[in-house]
């Protein structure tokens, strides 16, 4: 926290101090011996400090900026064609999946999905990623130990000049291995020359509760009578659930009504003030904001405080600096389900007595609740330092320090009352913290005003460090004494030993990552009609084996332009440009570097937590992570494009369309070993993904009167397609717990029993030289479900499951409408994807009630959000739910859903008040007044039968758990002065 504090409190002080300074030096300057020619080259370089990236792929903001959006990934979701935004649950602040041109590697684990984001930059400044060495000692990865916060969510939309997602291959090269997997590039509102400008944003609005049918009971009861008429023994009817069997119990047959102290209509409000100003020779930029968003359930809620400070200079012509801080701090009131407080525990109840489905019954258990405390919260600071020199009014000198560094903490007490006596605690706190340092020559010269040349030599160090430190305990003394209360004297030696015989966990652990860059690029530009481009770059880092520490990668791109705007043609113009670029996919853990090593992996069961023997630190070797020996290289991906773009009827219409090939080669994956090695496999090289696709973008100004109504519109769409093209040591297909890799395959298909009915009898059942078809060994019987034999041999077990269906969509785009009329405006947004699949695992769970309520797994919980009809269960048939094949396993296509969707995302209406004649009388200084009213979430065609087919994990998995997308409705003012 401390570091925090320096970079809050300091840094400005001294950006302010310094600011100070050079406006009085340029006062005492006599700026009448710089001549306007001299003056405009200032102001040319001073705007370049602010725009380093081309524009193409970037966000229209007129379609988001009246939307209040907490992440940037909600922001971006529908907007920018190749980028697809993975949200599984509406809770405010939680993480969310973004994914550029398809998948590089496959989703086996959660923690795969962090390997597949792409790099976010402010201010050229990449923001430093999560570590996923935290779910080492996690037993339950629901979420990530901490609070568990997106942070992206920490960057408001109000201090944003521009974002643009970058997928070119030859940008992405000039950005280097963290951009591997893509890059959004997001610049923050700069200084602005001339008059000053002051603007205020301010909004409020209501998240709505969805609608949903609440049941008891008594429809649970019905719903399972078919079952127990048909299959249970005496025994079987013996053991019904008592909460269940008793019809006069009130709090389970009574109202079912949950749902009015579950769902609550929640206020969301925000607000922005913000100045900008300078001169030709300095500017400035000042915003602070606050944001209060929220979920119609469980209470769930996100605070953001945020500040901006910007400040650029250019005393001489020849000198330029500039420096930008963007901070913020993030508080989170996460949802309240039992899975997620018991997987933070690692702590598993008697599960057989479900919460009530009545509203005063919960309503006690939430009275319960509130003695319990969960504080999350993140810090967060961007922070920039940039310097140009210009030696010759051809070449110059960059030199800038970039620095990210967040904060996440989270504190947690459960009392024993909601802990079956036992209470807990938890204290969490860990940082990310990254340091770029760039520098670079750029030189450019012209021949015979007909060939341009550029040439950029320049280098990159970064340097990240993550780190958290975690405690929990058991059994406090009591409810009251909510802390790890330790002995007061530090001087004794048993002064981290707690006091009232708790039971304390402690982990401390860190990773460091260094990458250093060298590269060269050239551009070279002919006539205005030919561009090429070429970078070469050599890259090091720390986390790769001594013998492979650095890689060199090339790019090269050329373009021509068919049609250029100055012609007379039938189009306005016309380009074709082709590009491929070779770039290294970073590794952020340090356990490949050493080759062979030792860990504190010590699991007993699927408990992780246990890293001792009999109360003793050990080392041992990482059976359950595989073994790592040497040889491991630096895995890579090769990005290919073909791109035509162009615009005509007087551009009124532009596109843009791209085919593209992306393949991720030599990236490592776990594989299997002989067993009597101990380890779980062996970390090798070898694996290879392709994706393929096409982006389009086609934009239209369809009317066009500046008197009368206008009407733009604009389509995107991505089309993709991915491919397992390689394993290591030849091999053509790799089991991963409950997936299948295959050679020719998409990684993200489902392996699956195709389901073919049911054997209503015994005589139903397939029998050859006297026995029964079986699964696994096992009989098949009347009411088990029939699979089907795909090898023909007569049994059924997994080689009998297919690949079917898709996690990913394979269509997503967007469609975004805005109509003007003088000063009216209506803004509209449709969102889908389509093509991909959804294994209901909610409905299997219900379904399968034997199997989870009778084993002591959090998958047994059922959750007060558990007693409505989310299920259709007239789409599944009768089984037999005692039968130990189990019958209704999620493993098969009979849970397999088409989760298409098309969402109108977003609609808005406002009226500009600048308009008004009796405003621009009377208030000359108002530019802008913008009064608006906005709703998000309004509608969903899908034929899924779930709750909402966004709501999906990042492995295709619909469970139930994810929090609505509530329906929010919200009105605000931008005033621009």
């Amino acid at each position: 926290m401390k570091r925090l504090f320096c970079f809050l409190f300091l840094v400005p002080m001294l950006q302010k101090a310094y600011a100070r300074s050079s406006e009085m030096w340029i006062m005492q300057q006599d700026t009448s011996e710089i001549s306007e020619v001299d003056q405009q080259i200032l102001r040319g370089r001073l705007k370049s400090l602010l725009q380093k990236r081309p524009v193409k792929d970037s966000l229209n903001f007129k379609q988001v900026e009246t939307l209040p959006l907490v992440s940037i990934s909600e922001v971006l979701k529908g907007q920018i064609s190749g980028l697809y935004v993975q949200e599984s649950s509406g809770e405010p602040g939680s993480y969310k999946n973004m994914v550029i041109r398809g998948l590089g590697s496959p989703l086996l684990e959660i923690k795969d999905a962090i390997n597949v984001q792409p790099a976010v930059y402010i201010n050229g400044v990449p923001i430093a990623r999560e570590n996923n060495f935290t779910y080492s000692i996690q037993q339950n990865q629901f979420n990530r130990i901490g609070p568990a916060t997106d942070n992206f969510a920490g960057i408001d939309l109000s201090t944003i000049e521009s974002i643009q997602v970058i997928k070119d291959p030859i940008e992405l090269a000039k950005l280097g291995p963290l951009a591997a997997n893509g890059a959004i590039w997001i610049l923050t509102k700069p200084g602005k020359e001339g008059q000053r400008e002051i603007s205020f944003d301010a909004y409020v609005g209501l998240a709505t509760k969805p609608t949903v049918t609440p049941v008891n009971a008594q429809y649970e009861n019905q719903f399972r009578s078919s079952f127990y008429s048909k299959y249970a023994s005496a025994g079987d009817k013996l053991a019904y659930p008592g909460y269940l069997s008793d019809s006069t119990n009130v709090n389970y047959y009574g109202p079912a009504n949950w749902n009015e102290e579950y769902y609550k209509i929640t206020p969301i409000y925000g607000g922005n003030l913000g100045i900008r100003g300078g001169g030709d020779r300095a500017n400035f930029a000042f915003m602070g904001g606050y944001t209060k968003n929220a979920s119609s359930a469980d209470k769930a809620n996100f605070e953001r405080y945020n500040a901006l400070f910007n400040v650029n200079m250019a005393p001489y012509k020849w000198f330029n600096f500039g420096t930008t801080v963007n901070a913020s701090r993030s508080l989170r009131d996460r949802n309240r389900s039992l899975r997620d407080r018991f997987g933070e525990a690692s702590y598993v109840p008697d599960l057989s007595v479900p919460i009530s489905p009545n509203k005063d019954m919960y309503r006690q258990y939430v009275d319960v609740y509130k003695k319990a405390i969960d504080n999350n919260s993140v810090n967060m600071i961007n922070l920039l330092v940039n310097l140009d020199l210009y030696f010759l009014p051809n070449l110059k000198f960059n030199t800038n320090l970039g620095i990210d560094y967040s904060e996440g903490a989270r504190q947690a007490f459960f009392p024993g009352s909601l802990m079956e006596t036992n209470n807990y605690m938890s204290s969490y706190f860990g940082f990310n913290q990254r340091l770029v340092f760039s520098n670079s020559l750029d030189y450019n010269f012209t021949l015979q005003d007909q060939h341009k040349f550029n040439f950029v030599l320049g280098s990159n160090y970064t340097q990240d460090l993550y780190r958290y430190h975690y405690s929990r305990a058991y059994d406090g003394p009591n409810d009251f004494i909510k802390v790890n209360v330790v002995n007061g004297d530090p001087n004794n030696s048993g002064y981290l030993i707690p006091i009232g015989g708790l039971y304390v966990n402690r982990w401390t652990n860190r990773e460091d990552f260094r990458l250093h860059s060298l590269y060269l690029s050239g551009a070279y530009s002919w006539k205005d009609k030919l561009d090429i481009n070429a970078v070469i770059r050599y890259d090091g880092s720390s986390t790769m084996q001594p013998d492979s520490r650095w890689l060199t990668t090339p790019a090269v791109s050329a373009k021509y332009h068919l049609i250029n705007e100055s012609e007379d043609a039938a189009m306005d113009n016309l380009s074709v440009k082709a590009s491929w670029a070779r770039i290294g996919k970073p590794i952020f853990t340090s356990k490949y570097a050493v080759g062979p090593n030792y860990t504190a992996d010590l699991s007993w069961g699927t408990e992780k937590s246990l890293v001792s023997y009999n109360g003793f630190a050990v080392a041992s070797r990482p059976y359950s992570d595989g073994w790592v020996g040497y040889g491991i290289d630096w895995p890579y991906t090769d990005h290919a494009e073909v791109t035509v773009d162009g615009a005509f009827l007087d551009k009124k219409i532009d596109f843009t369309l791209s085919a593209y090939q992306k393949k991720d080669v030599n990236q490592l994956i776990n594989m299997p070993i002989p067993a009597e090695y101990g380890y779980s496999g062996q970390i090798i090289n070898g694996m290879t993904v392709q994706n393929r696709g096409i982006d389009l973008n086609l934009g239209a100004h369809v009317l066009s009167n500046p008197e009368g109504l206008q009407w733009d519109a604009s389509l995107n769409l991505n089309w993709n397609q991915n491919k397992l093209t390689a394993l290591p040591n030849g091999k053509q297909e790799l089991k991963v717990s409950n997936r299948l890799l295959k050679v020719g395959e998409a990684i993200d298909q489902f392996w699956l029993y195709e389901n073919q009915g049911i054997y209503n009898t015994e005589a139903d059942i397939p029998v050859q030289n006297g026995q029964k078809l079986q699964f696994d060994g096992v009989d098949f019987a009347a009411g088990d479900p029939v699979w089907k034999d795909q090898n023909g041999d007569f049994k059924i077990d997994e080689k009998d499951r297919v690949l079917k269906g898709n996690a990913m969509p394979k269509l997503v785009g967007g469609f975004n409408n805005q109509f003007r009329y003088k000063g009216f405006e209506l803004n509209m947004q449709w969102y889908f994807a389509l093509g991909h699949k959804a294994l209901n695992q909610r409905a299997s769970t219900k379904y399968d009630f034997i199997n989870t309520e009778n084993t002591n797994s959090l998958e047994g919980i059922r959750e007060v959000f558990h007693w409505q009809q989310d299920v259709d269960i007239t789409k599944y048939p009768i089984y037999n739910p005692w039968s130990p094949i189990v019958a209704y396993r999620v493993d098969q296509d009979l849970f397999l859903e088409n989760a298409s969707f098309l969402k109108l995302r977003a609609l808005t209406v406002g009226y500009d008040l600048a308009h008004l004649n009796s405003i621009k009388d009377k208030i000359k200084s108002v530019r802008r007044a913008y009064l608006y009213l906005s709703g998000t979430n309004l509608l969903t065609i899908t034929k899924f039968s779930g709750k909402d087919p966004e709501l999906i994990d990042f492995n295709g998995y619909y469970t139930g758990y994810g929090l609505p997308m509530s329906p929010i409705v919200s009105m605000g003012i931008k005033l621009d002065l």
